[in-house]
């Protein structure tokens, strides 16, 4: 069964991050990091350490920017937008997968890279972590995702009831436009 394509961003946009990420992460990445784990393990950390320390990305950003151009600008800039937290992925349309902040205060239309999100966890209506970048006009989960929870039918029902009021408000957006 093929992918809802048009939830997902174009195949030489979704390359081209990719590879420009993992390089990225993986120039972050500590060599003690890639022996304790798995490449997977060793991006996650990467990012959860750039995330946790603006100045170092920052940093890496402008190293990188002067030292490997060939990733291209619009990925390092997609990267200075990296946002991870816990995020409610809440459902898929027919041209983005539905993230929104656990707070309740805004949602986004968030397209994927090569496999829809629920392709990826299994399911929707689930609390988890991911980045999310701006990407090629559009929201973008980074890929890389981790504790995940599901959620239980009331919150389920809660967030859904959350969504609609955030999309009457006009908190939610589905396009990123610089």
């Amino acid at each position: 069964m093929s992918p809802k394509t048009g939830a997902l961003l174009d195949a030489a946009a979704a390359g081209a991050f990719i590879e420009g990420y993992k390089r990225f992460l993986l120039a972050v990445a500590k060599a003690d990091l890639a022996e304790k784990g798995g490449v997977l393990e060793t991006l996650v950390a990467a990012r959860r350490r750039i995330t946790g320390n603006p100045v170092l990305l920052r940093d890496t950003l402008k190293v990188a920017k002067r030292l490997t151009p060939d990733l291209g600008a619009p990925v390092l800039e997609a990267i200075g937008t990296l946002r991870v937290e816990s995020w409610v992925y809440l459902k898929d349309t027919k041209s983005y997968s539905v993230f929104m902040d656990p707070s309740g205060e805004f949602a986004f239309g968030v397209r994927a890279l090569t496999q829809r999100v629920r392709d990826i966890v299994g399911t929707s209506g689930v609390l988890l972590e991911t980045g999310i970048v701006r990407y090629c006009d559009h929201y973008v989960c980074d890929g890389l995702v981790s504790d995940v929870v599901v959620l239980g039918r009331n919150y389920l029902r809660d967030f859904t009831n959350t969504y609609t009021e955030l999309k009457a408000r006009g908190r939610f957006e589905a396009q990123y436009h610089a």
